[in-house]
């Protein structure tokens, strides 16, 4: 009991506002700030190569990746820890374009539990609107809006 007590809370408080980040961009090395994304939807997506439901997850991250940048929503995907390369996830896809390389206190303060495939809604004001593992009832609504979108004519 004591050590379910002392556990880290699997997923971020909902209505609050996201913790303040910072990063780079590993394609190119830019820097990336929490406060850059504001005045935007962001999808913060957790993986890891030593996760086996990641790589699938990471597949339809591409397949509805057109939907998610037509939408205007920021995607970024995080390793969820620093054991591992997520381009052993992503390959040479064009989601690598969308990963972001965090500290390890960053990461757990998004992250509390380290948790992969793992996902965080945040809305244009920064609010955590959404945050668990990926497959969730929210995830699942998230994913059948973009593959609307993906499907829609043109």
């Amino acid at each position: 009991m004591a050590a379910e007590l002392s556990a880290p809370p699997s997923s971020l408080p909902l209505g609050r506002v996201a913790p303040a980040f910072e990063g780079s961009r590993r394609a190119d090395g830019a820097r990336i700030t929490s406060k850059d994304l504001v005045g935007q939807a962001v999808v913060l997506v957790f993986l890891s190569a030593g996760c086996p439901k990641c790589r699938e997850k990471a597949a339809e991250l591409l397949e509805i990746l057109p939907a998610i940048r037509s939408s205007g929503v920021a995607l970024w995907i995080i390793g969820a820890d620093a054991a591992h390369d997520i381009s052993q996830v992503l390959g040479k896809s064009p989601l690598l374009d969308h990963a972001v390389v965090l500290d390890a206190a960053t990461r757990q303060r998004l992250n509390p539990r380290g948790a992969a495939p793992f996902y965080i809604f945040i809305d244009d004001q920064a609010v955590v609107q959404a945050s668990s593992f990926v497959g969730d009832e929210n995830w699942r609504s998230f994913m059948g809006q973009m593959r609307e979108i993906v499907q829609a004519p043109e």
